[in-house]
């Protein structure tokens, strides 16, 4: 019985150790690998910003000084290069320019979008299609109306968050825009902050 007594002393004692010995430290275990899905490539996303803009009153720049401007611009488009940071497709935007009910020029504007967006935030994009302009003018005899379609093209430069095809990506971008009427170049400026959402 006293022998029996000594074994299991014995064996208590050497027990930590030989579980010490058995198991893997944590700094031998395998690191666990892990998928971060935060910013998973799309195949293609959309997007939609409101904007902001200030320039020459398309057809009005002999009778108005630059004024401001208001819109929306909306755009989809395929993804393509690494981690999907590409993307080409059209795009549409509206806009309302010059003191409303005086001078008035309304517009709808689809192109030709390619945008690019890098690893550190940075938005660059350019766009070229042509624009359907609508005009008013109202002064003490009555109103004068017409319409014309002319070239458009636009470049932009801004931050946004990268393409994503899970949550949504927010941005802001400045992008200068210029219509050729008559051969003249009619230039606006355009502050946009909107959404998108990727596929």
């Amino acid at each position: 019985m006293q022998g029996l007594w000594v074994m299991l002393c014995a064996v208590g004692l050497c027990a930590p150790a030989w579980a010490q010995d058995a198991w893997p430290r944590p700094e031998d275990a395998l690191p666990v690998p892990t998928l971060d899905f935060d910013r998973l490539p799309p195949r293609e996303s959309s997007e939609f910003a409101m904007q902001m803009g200030y320039g020459a009153v398309t057809f009005f720049r002999e009778q108005v000084q630059p004024w401001i401007g208001f819109g929306f611009r909306g755009g989809w488009g395929k993804h393509f290069g690494e981690m999907s940071r590409h993307r080409v497709g059209p795009s549409f935007t509206g806009v309302a320019e010059g003191p409303v009910g005086v001078h008035t020029t309304l517009g709808l504007e689809p192109a030709l979008a390619w945008d690019h967006i890098s690893e550190s935030g940075l938005h660059v994009g350019a766009g070229l299609g042509p624009s359907f302009m609508w005009f008013i003018k109202t002064d003490r005899v009555g109103a004068e109306r017409d319409r014309r379609l002319v070239p458009s093209a636009a470049v932009r430069v801004g931050w946004s968050q990268t393409y994503s095809r899970i949550g949504r990506r927010l941005f802001v971008f400045v992008e200068p825009k210029c219509r050729v009427i008559d051969g003249v170049l009619n230039p606006v400026a355009v502050l946009a902050v909107g959404s998108g959402k990727g596929r």
